[in-house]
């Protein structure tokens, strides 16, 4: 699972805790190229599979929101 998160909006430091927070739920990997950050999750905790990308997701923008 891959998501885009564009850095006109969402900050490295935000996306980054945001992946210490999950850490047990997936494993990540992050790039960063010059209009997007990448993050791909891999051995996605079962559980988690149908929501973690929209949770995931709304933990940055409440992280970015409370910085």
């Amino acid at each position: 699972m891959t998501i885009n998160f564009n850095r006109n909006f969402y900050n490295l430091k935000s996306i980054e805790k945001a992946i210490h927070d999950y850490k047990g739920l997936a494993d990540f990997d992050i790039e960063v190229g010059k209009k997007n950050i990448k993050v791909d999750l891999k051995n996605i905790d079962p559980e988690s599979r149908n929501v973690i990308k929209e949770e995931f997701c709304n933990y940055v923008l409440g992280l970015i929101k409370n910085a």
